[in-house]
C-alpha cells in the first residue's frame, strides 16, 4: 500500500490525544490539515478510524488496532534515535528490579564504575516484567531479569548469568510450629507473604502452585523482597524470597518445601532486533568476565 508516512504520523498524534486540535498544535499544522489527512488515510485503508461526535472523537475498533501497531513503530523510532544519540557517548540504560540491583548488581556496578568512571549508567528500577516490555519496545539497552527456566519472550534474547532458588522462609516463633519441612497442604494452613501480581516472581509462584492444583492466596502482598523479609521476621507469616537475599539475615529460617520449587535464572535480556552500543557491550562483557 502506497501511503505516505506523514499520514501515519498525523494519525498517531490524533489518536494519542483524541483531538484534532491538540494534534494540530503538536504538529504545527492547521486543524483542517489534520482532518483532511485522517480522511485521506481512511480512504486509502478503506476503513473508518475515528467516530466523530460534536465535541470529541474516539477510535473505532479498526482505529484502535492500527494505533497499537503505529504506537509500537513510533516507540522503535524514538528508541533508535536515543541509541544513535548516545551510541558512542559512554551512556547506558539498564532495567532491573530493586532486589536484583541490591543483592546481585551492586558489586558489578562498583567495579565497572571504577574501571570506566566516565560512563554514565542509568538504572530503571522496576519489576522484570516491565523491563522486558521496555526492551521489546527498544526503550533501554538491556535488562537484568529474573526468569523461570526455559521461559522465552518475543524478540528478546536471554543470556543466563546465574541460577538461583526461591526459598520458603519463616521467623523464629513460627519456626517452632512449622519445623524445617512442609508440604503444600501444610503450607496453606499458615498466612503467606508474597510479592504483588505485577512481577515475574509472583507469576512464577502462581504457576508453581497451579501446577499442583493449588491456588496461591497470600495474606500479604508486598512491593519488595526486603519488606517480605521484615514481615517474616515479625512472624506475620511464611514468605518467599530469592536465596541470595537471606544469606546474612538473622532471625530467619528456611523451610524445605515438598515438592521443591524449580530453579530460576538471573539473565541478561537484550533485543534480538536492535544493536547494542559499544558501551552496553563493554558492560555485558564486564559482567560475564566477573562471574
Amino acid at each position: 500500500m502506497d501511503i505516505n508516512f506523514e499520514l501515519y504520523k498525523i494519525f498517531y498524534f490524533t489518536a494519542l490525544n483524541l483531538s484534532f486540535t491538540k494534534a494540530a498544535e503538536q504538529l504545527f499544522v492547521t486543524q483542517s490539515s489534520v482532518s483532511q489527512s485522517i480522511k485521506s488515510l481512511e480512504g486509502k485503508l478503506n476503513v473508518k478510524l475515528f467516530k466523530r461526535h460534536k465535541k470529541k472523537i474516539e477510535l473505532t475498533d479498526e482505529g484502535h488496532i492500527l494505533y497499537l501497531h503505529v504506537e509500537q513503530a513510533f516507540n522503535h523510532i524514538k528508541a533508535a534515535e536515543r541509541k544513535l544519540e548516545h551510541f558512542n557517548l559512554g551512556e547506558i540504560t539498564i532495567g532491573a528490579s530493586d532486589t536484583i540491583c541490591k543483592y546481585f548488581l551492586l558489586p558489578y556496578f562498583k567495579k565497572f564504575h571504577k574501571k570506566y568512571p566516565e560512563v554514565k549508567i542509568n538504572i530503571i528500577n522496576q519489576p522484570s516484567r516491565k523491563t522486558l516490555t521496555m526492551i521489546q519496545e527498544g526503550l533501554m539497552d538491556f535488562g537484568i531479569v529474573a526468569v523461570s527456566e526455559h521461559k522465552q519472550f518475543d524478540n528478546i534474547q536471554l543470556i543466563k548469568l546465574k541460577d538461583y532458588q526461591e526459598v520458603c522462609i519463616v521467623g523464629e516463633e513460627l519456626y517452632q510450629k512449622t519445623g524445617n519441612q512442609l508440604n503444600l497442604d501444610q503450607l496453606e494452613e499458615y498466612p503467606m507473604i508474597t510479592l504483588r501480581k505485577n512481577t515475574n516472581t509472583r507469576k512464577f509462584m502462581d504457576d508453581f502452585f497451579k501446577s499442583y492444583d493449588y491456588v496461591l492466596e497470600p495474606e500479604f502482598e508486598m512491593v519488595s523482597v526486603d519488606l517480605i523479609i521484615e514481615m517474616v521476621k515479625a512472624d506475620l507469616g511464611i514468605g518467599f524470597a530469592m536465596s541470595d537475599t537471606i544469606n546474612e539475615q538473622t532471625g530467619i529460617h528456611t523451610i524445605d518445601l515438598t515438592p521443591p520449587m524449580p530453579s530460576r535464572h538471573i539473565s541478561f535480556a537484550i533485543s534480538k532486533t536492535l544493536p547494542l552500543s559499544d558501551t552496553a557491550n563493554d558492560f555485558m562483557n564486564h559482567m560475564m568476565n566477573e562471574k
